[in-house]
């Protein structure tokens, strides 16, 4: 298992280039997703260091929050609230993961008042996290500090990271 998780990539770096956003400049690095064709985006501050703990956070991409600003509490941090901390910090990393969805599963979550599931299985969440994990690895990421609500991370020593806190979107921290 840990010899697939270090040679068989899922990910595959395609581009990289400067760009300026509200907070700054970046460094925007896309991913194709070798199995689903999806590109997913790292959005860098710095160089990480492998010996130094990184600010990082692991998005999937949700059009009600991000391009609405709608503020939900099953949505999680805000990508516009990570990016404010990787500036103030002046280091850090944003994972944006696309994740298709349908029509139909778009307007359900737009009605439900209730934190819906995706419907996909764990082998889905799996792959998900195993692509946030690929590109926090070819990043040059080892030591994380989370941007978001602490939770059980599964498989990420197997690419050689390693949680060390949490930051909630006010920037306060809390140890794994």
């Amino acid at each position: 298992m840990a010899y697939r998780l270090a040679n068989e990539h899922t990910v595959e770096r395609i581009d990289e280039r400067a760009i300026e956003t509200r907070y700054g400049p970046f460094r925007l690095i896309t991913y194709r997703d070798r199995i689903g064709r999806e590109l997913h985006f790292a959005l860098l501050r710095g160089q990480p260091d492998p010996k130094q703990p990184t600010l990082v956070r692991v998005h999937v991409q949700n059009p009600l929050a991000d391009v609405l600003h709608w503020e939900r509490a099953d949505f999680g941090v805000a990508v516009t609230d990570a990016l404010e901390l990787i500036a103030e910090a002046d280091s850090g990393v944003l994972v944006v993961l696309n994740e298709p969805q349908s029509a139909e599963a778009l307007l359900a979550r737009v009605q439900s008042a209730v934190p819906a599931s995706s419907g996909k299985g764990s082998v889905a969440q799996w792959r998900r996290n195993g692509a946030g994990a690929q590109i926090l690895a070819d990043l040059g990421v080892k030591l994380l500090r989370v941007i978001g609500t602490p939770r059980r991370q599964v498989g990420l020593a197997g690419f050689g990271l390693e949680v060390i806190e949490y930051v909630d979107a006010a920037g306060v921290s809390s140890p794994t």
